[in-house]
């Protein structure tokens, strides 16, 4: 951008054309590490096998697996008859009979407080 000279004793004009050059020089300094760096990404594109063989697998952190016991032996500490627990599903416990039953049967009435320990 072709400005006129500014007269000697006009400090700010003489302060803007100072400040244009500094500017018009950063900004030709920028586009060239601009191209550089366009350079460099391109090269690094064409150096990159992308494969589409197998998928990617997406980053999952794995946990272990926890499989309840499918059965526990049980002895109530109260009689309990004709009890229902899970849809359709009726039992009839004595004191001191040991019984084979469904986990989830066992925690839902240990969770009752109706277990022998």
């Amino acid at each position: 951008m072709a400005t006129a000279r500014k007269p000697a004793g006009d400090l700010t004009g003489r302060a803007a054309e100072t400040l244009a050059a500094e500017r018009d020089s950063e900004a030709k300094e920028r586009a060239k590490s601009m191209s550089t760096a366009t350079i460099v990404a391109e090269s690094e594109k064409a150096n990159t096998v992308v494969d589409l063989v197998e998928p990617p697998r997406p980053a999952v952190e794995e946990q272990p697996v926890v499989v309840e016991e499918s059965d526990r032996v049980i002895r109530v500490n109260a009689e309990l008859n004709d009890i229902v627990i899970g849809q359709g599903n009726y039992y009839t416990f004595e004191v001191g009979v040991q019984y084979r039953v469904p986990a989830t049967v066992a925690n839902h009435l240990e969770e009752k407080g109706l277990l022998w320990h």
